[in-house]
């Protein structure tokens, strides 16, 4: 029975993990993709080209980087200074209380469970994930 249950867990935690994020990014504002630029540039400016491919896994559409950088730029939050992007004071701000919140609910999903448990956990997910992965 656990290992039919496994999956369903998983998907559900996954679900859930998703939908408070995108809560806690709606507070703020922003689209996950807005997160994940500004996320990206909360240690500093960093180059477009640089940007653009760390993050090239999560654009789906043609296009989108385009859309999602001007959408940034207009509303004040991030600026390009000689192809180097860097966040605003505006920025920083949504930034940070975004960070804030994430951590908040992060801390929320691990309540009740001790820092070794937590480690143990990801311990027997990813080994899971490898055992997967090498099967054929």
């Amino acid at each position: 029975m656990t290992e039919r249950r496994i999956g369903y867990l998983l998907k559900e935690l996954d679900r859930l993990i998703e939908a408070r994020f995108d809560d806690d990014l709606a507070v703020g504002g922003l689209s996950r993709r807005h997160w994940q630029l500004l996320h990206s540039l909360s240690e500093g400016p960093r180059s477009a080209a640089e940007l653009r491919e760390a993050l090239a896994p999560f654009w789906k559409a043609q296009g989108e980087w385009a859309i999602e950088i001007r959408a940034l730029s207009s509303a004040g939050l991030i600026a390009a200074d000689a192809d180097a992007l860097a966040l605003t004071v505006a920025g920083r701000a949504i930034h940070d209380a975004t960070f804030l919140r994430i951590g908040d609910r992060r801390r929320a999903m691990a309540r009740g469970i001790g820092p070794d448990q937590f480690a143990t956990t990801l311990r027997v997910l990813e080994r899971m994930i490898g055992n997967l992965a090498a099967a054929s």
